[in-house]
């Protein structure tokens, strides 16, 4: 019998160890591709990730280390970088992290000639058009000039890429920021402990898995051009799910306290291009349910066995 001498595929994931970079990374496992997770040193060694997975440590404001890391891989998917708040409490840092970390990670795919899949996010947008950007906080204007920067280098030096705007990401896993209000909730519901999210008004709600299986659907086939898809999801009012919450879990300690967000209520998802295969919305009922369930699994797991959501740590 021939042995199959061939290396198995790589795809760096920067912020691989988050609430988003680890779903990613088992969807890409799930198609035979070895994830190489690059993040802190803090949270590589706070991870326990599964076998076959690779880590490196480093910082995407760091070229050296972000290189060192990408030796090797096939393509990248970029999910490194500051949330809301971090960036409104130090907007130089927040520049510094999302704009110049993006720029180092698409000028390392150019050198590598490998495709890019990133986050960008519904806050571009805001609050009056939902067609037109006009970012109402630090956040969102560093997510918009990274939209340009692909655009710029897939024109001028050929790097494809895949941006997703997703509205908010919820399931389960650690999230942060004031969009991990309904994650938060779910967690809290599972507990029977009370939680409050911090925002009102209709939103559009994104299960984690859908935009999981969509940035890995983008580094297993070929892509042209810089791609950017807003992700509305399945769009609610919030008291729509914490009532659906209530129902599924039996919990009602779950509190809506603040103002709706400055992103327009009424975004419209983009059509998946063909190339990317089907990818239907998840409801909120059947976002609940599964995440209700996987919770439990992992209240419920061995200590030894940790569930996938422990492992979702920053």
């Amino acid at each position: 019998m021939t042995q199959d001498t061939r290396r198995p595929r790589r795809i760096l994931l920067t912020g691989g160890t988050g609430f988003i970079g680890l779903r990613v990374a088992a969807a890409l496992a799930a198609h035979g591709i070895v994830p190489r997770l690059f993040d802190l040193e803090s949270a590589i060694r706070r991870a326990v990730l599964p076998d076959g997975y690779e880590a490196a440590a480093g910082d995407v404001t760091d070229a050296d280390s972000l290189a060192h890391a990408g030796e090797g891989c096939d393509g990248i998917v970029h999910l490194a970088g500051l949330m809301t708040v971090d960036c409104a409490a130090d907007p130089a840092r927040a520049v510094r992290v999302n704009m110049l970390g993006s720029a180092h990670v698409f000028a390392l795919a150019r050198r590598l000639r490998v495709p890019v899949a990133w986050l960008s996010t519904a806050g571009v947008f805001g609050p009056d058009s939902a067609t037109a950007p006009q970012p109402m906080t630090v956040y969102g204007v560093t997510k918009l000039a990274v939209e340009g920067l692909a655009r710029v280098h897939a024109a001028d030096h050929g790097v494809s890429s895949l941006g997703l705007r997703p509205y908010i990401v919820y399931g389960p896993g650690i999230s942060s920021g004031i969009a991990a209000g309904p994650s938060i909730a779910l967690a809290a519901s599972v507990r029977r402990e009370p939680a409050v999210i911090r925002f009102s008004g209709r939103v559009g709600f994104v299960h984690v898995d859908d935009v999981a299986r969509l940035l890995a659907a983008a580094m297993l086939r070929p892509m042209r051009g810089a791609t950017m898809l807003t992700m509305a999801g399945d769009t609610r009012g919030m008291q729509d799910f914490t009532a659906e919450l209530a129902r599924q879990s039996g919990w009602d300690g779950i509190a809506i306290d603040g103002p709706p967000l400055r992103i327009p209520a009424d975004l419209v998802s983009d059509p998946v291009p063909d190339w990317l295969g089907a990818h239907p919305i998840t409801p909120i009922e059947a976002g609940i349910r599964r995440t209700l369930a996987e919770l439990r699994d992992c209240i419920n797991a061995p200590a030894s066995a940790p569930a996938h959501p422990g492992r979702q740590t920053s």
